[in-house]
């Protein structure tokens, strides 16, 4: 099976809207090899760069996963990068008021206008004595799935321990240095959120049907938005949400297709 990697856009459009909601550049340790780029795109506009970013990309832009060794290292590291942001957060935000606890999970079904859908599952494995906790995040298109289990600190937001396996079922222990190449969403205020909800709605999505609060968060620079549903009955609290600006509505939206529990290791991580 042929794998490729997750598409750039993804990370462009995180970054785009997680500056433009906070105001602030998200740190370089985060960004990695993509830093500099994906810096000089922000800077010339959020609104320039969400546009041409949400065009659907061109195959050079899908690279295949190289063999096994320092390159597929570094390589799994930049794309959990990638996973790992976009799946705790919606634009550096995470509106859900409710926590994962040991063994729960969910699946989001992230629709992007020109691209296949992508099933992400966010798993919370386990915590352990010290604190530290086992995630998991899986990435699964059309072309295979892409997985990775992290240990995590949580006072620091850094992974300290990473195992992965590519989407031609390559696998293995990544180096992992003490570098923070995750960075926990914005924590907000029940406050904030209560001051954002805009109203109560029943909605339907793949999971099924909820009654939710309908929590919305406008850009810095007025050009675009980030919406969430509510239900605190569910892992992470959050039910849907998604991405928008003016100019070109909906960039992307994922809705929950299943969540449960009794979530472990399928790495052999522990």
């Amino acid at each position: 099976m042929k794998s490729r990697a997750i598409p750039l856009s993804i990370l462009l459009i995180t970054i785009a809207f997680a500056v433009a909601l906070s105001g602030c550049m998200l740190g370089d340790a985060v960004m990695g090899g993509f830093s500099s780029g994906a810096r000089k795109g922000v800077s010339s506009g959020v609104e320039q760069q969400v546009e041409q970013e949400a065009t659907p990309q061109t195959q050079s832009s899908q690279s295949k996963a190289p063999p096994m060794g320092p390159q597929w290292n570094q390589f799994m590291v930049t794309q959990a990068q990638m996973a790992f942001n976009y799946a705790f957060s919606a634009g550096g935000l995470w509106a859900g008021q409710r926590g994962y606890e040991p063994g729960e999970y969910t699946k989001f079904r992230w629709t992007m206008e020109g691209d296949d859908p992508l099933l992400m599952e966010r798993a919370y494995l386990k915590e352990l004595d010290d604190g530290k906790q086992w995630w998991r995040v899986t990435w699964e298109d059309s072309e295979g799935s892409w997985i990775w289990e992290a240990l995590l600190d949580p006072d620091t937001s850094q992974m300290v321990r990473m195992r992965a396996r590519d989407a031609d079922g390559n696998e293995g222990e990544v180096p992992v240095s003490g570098q923070a190449v995750f960075m926990a969403p914005a924590e907000l205020t029940q406050e904030s959120v209560q001051g954002a909800t805009v109203g109560t709605e029943r909605i339907t999505v793949p999971a099924g049907t909820f009654r939710t609060d309908h929590v919305v968060y406008m850009a810095a620079t007025g050009e675009g938005q980030s919406e969430f549903w509510l239900d605190p009955q569910i892992p992470g609290g959050v039910v849907k949400y998604l991405i928008s600006s003016k100019a070109e509505g909906a960039l992307w939206s994922s809705e929950l297709v299943e969540y449960g529990e009794n979530a472990d290791t399928i790495l052999k991580s522990y």
